[in-house]
């Protein structure tokens, strides 16, 4: 949701750049919130032994170990995926509100917040299967 609202708001920006000559300074947007490349790097391994289970051009045996593989790396993967999105939902919006000039100690509790509710959620959905 977060990521969705920073989209808007950059889109926004760039819209009336381009279309009604303003003056926004969105470089430092540009950036600072940019982490696709940090979710990219923990999915790409993942990602190339799947395409390789599926590709014709390789024999069974490279087949067979890329799947032998690929279970694993991703059973690994999602659980590190899922808690480095905490760190970077968190960089995401100090970054947005110290850039807004809100200051530092408000940030921190209300990402202290936001943290113990995810952990919340966590074991709330960890129950829910359980049962």
């Amino acid at each position: 949701m977060v990521g969705v609202i920073f989209f808007v708001f950059a889109q926004m920006a760039t819209e009336a750049n381009t279309k009604y000559s303003t003056n926004i300074n969105n470089t430092d947007w540009d950036t600072k919130y940019n982490y696709a490349s940090r979710v990219n790097n923990t999915i790409a391994p993942i990602k190339t032994a799947f395409e390789n289970i599926e590709d014709d051009n390789v024999g069974w045996f490279s087949k067979l170990t890329s799947g032998i593989a690929a279970i694993p790396r991703a059973v690994i993967a999602l659980p590190v995926l899922l808690f480095s999105s905490f760190s970077i939902g968190g960089e995401m919006i100090g970054n947005f509100a110290t850039t807004l000039g809100i200051p530092l100690f408000i940030v921190n509790i209300f990402l202290i917040i936001l943290i113990v509710w995810g952990i919340f959620k966590l074991v709330e959905i960890y129950q829910r299967w359980s049962v």
